[in-house]
């Protein structure tokens, strides 16, 4: 069981001077932007500009705040654009594509999730949770185990809600992530369910 503070992630400002960063998770812990298997961040966008690129590295964009990111896309022989909303869907891009994005109406916070594209990959949804969430419900009841092929499944709260676990109240506050223990349950109290980020990282099959 995991809990990362939104609050007590360090903010690190971008060297163009166009936002900043607050980095949730990386693994290995100790990477950096060059070496990572995944890395989950939420970022403070002040500024129209292109976006870094990453070589090898699958990304997945969601905005959290904000009136909106015009996004103007280069590449595969082709240009187009796409509008994201914080009402919209994931956007799903590789990190090698040359993205110049541009604010629609003041500054955005946006959740980004990066894997490394021969490792893991990323799946990300929005949710409701009614008081209880379990991690592997889904699966067959009787399998209990997790192993090293088991995906990591994380929750982004959206809105504050009182965790309790095992009758200890922790208040969560916006943005703050939880690692979720695979088969057992997570208890939430709340009078009307909670919308949440459902975050599924899931290992390669030929990762060793």
């Amino acid at each position: 069981m995991q809990l990362i503070r939104y609050r007590e992630c360090p903010s690190t400002p971008w060297k163009n001077g166009g936002g900043s960063t607050k980095q949730l998770l990386i693994s290995p812990s100790h990477a950096d932007l060059s070496d990572f298997d995944y890395r989950i961040s939420i970022a403070r966008v002040s500024s129209s500009g292109p976006f870094s690129q990453f070589i090898g590295i699958d990304r997945q964009l969601c905005l959290l705040e904000g009136g909106g990111l015009k996004l103007y896309i280069q590449g595969e022989g082709h240009n187009n654009c796409a509008i994201l909303t914080p009402n919209d869907a994931p956007f799903n891009f590789k990190g090698e594509t040359q993205i110049e994005s541009q604010l629609l109406d003041g500054q955005v916070l946006d959740f980004n999730v990066m894997t490394k594209r021969s490792r893991y990959s990323s799946n990300i949804e929005k949710i409701c949770i009614n008081n209880t969430f379990i991690y592997g419900s889904s699966r067959n009841p009787l399998d209990t185990t997790q192993n090293k092929n088991t995906p990591i499944q994380l929750l982004l709260c959206l809105e504050p809600v009182i965790w309790d676990l095992n009758g200890h109240l922790t208040e969560l506050e916006r943005y703050d992530l939880l690692l979720c223990p695979y088969g057992e349950p997570l208890n939430f109290k709340s009078d009307n369910p909670t919308e949440w980020l459902s975050i599924t990282l899931s290992r390669n099959k030929a990762t060793p």
